[in-house]
């Protein structure tokens, strides 16, 4: 082979090679969603002791399972009624889903936005901060002056059997964190039937 093709050939490789070490690459691992799979599905919310569900929780992929779309309903005389709807979104910088939920959904006038991590033993921890625009009237707070106002809660889930999830909703205070609301941090998730 001529000298001159032999070097356009090797360099044509060194260009193919090096533009494929630059380019953009997707690994072939497990979904970064895996550890929040089981969240996925629809699911009855009520006390851990037992009794009727104080509401519902569904949570679906989106395309693909491009990020899980979350909405929950609160039992309101014998119906549900809609309490939020949001987001998860895996963050590739953070390791863990970014989460945006609209918590009124009259309005739009209280959000809550923060991460949904996995803790080391294996439980998911969601960390929020709710956002109260002026008039809303945040737990354990006055009413929102013209700034707003902000409080902090953390929801954690942990695995009890494939059908059901122990859950606890806690809200920060000065002294703590304390139950969102009474038994809110002894309650339980129990997969629907559909």
């Amino acid at each position: 082979m001529p000298r001159k093709r032999v070097l356009a050939v090797t360099l044509g490789l060194l260009i193919v090679a090096r533009a494929a070490a630059a380019a953009p690459e997707v690994a072939a691992s497990a979904s970064p969603y895996a550890p929040y799979a089981f969240l996925v599905g629809q699911w009855d919310v009520g006390p851990e002791a037992g009794g009727p569900p104080m509401g519902g929780a569904l949570l679906r992929w989106g395309p693909k399972e491009s990020y899980i779309w979350w909405t929950e309903t609160i039992a309101d005389g014998g119906r549900e009624v809609p309490h939020f709807e949001g987001l998860l979104v895996w963050n590739g910088v953070q390791k863990n889903l970014d989460v945006l939920i609209a918590l009124d959904l009259e309005g739009g006038r209280i959000q809550e936005k923060g991460v949904l991590r996995v803790a080391p033993d294996g439980s998911l921890v969601r960390d929020i901060v709710a956002t109260y625009s002026e008039g809303v009237h945040p737990i354990g707070q006055p009413v929102a002056g013209p700034a707003g106002a902000t409080a902090r809660f953390r929801q954690t889930f942990q695995p009890d059997g494939p059908d059901r999830i122990k859950t606890r909703v806690l809200r920060e205070t000065k002294d703590g964190w304390v139950a969102t609301f009474p038994g809110s941090d002894r309650l339980v998730m129990t997969r629907r039937k559909v």
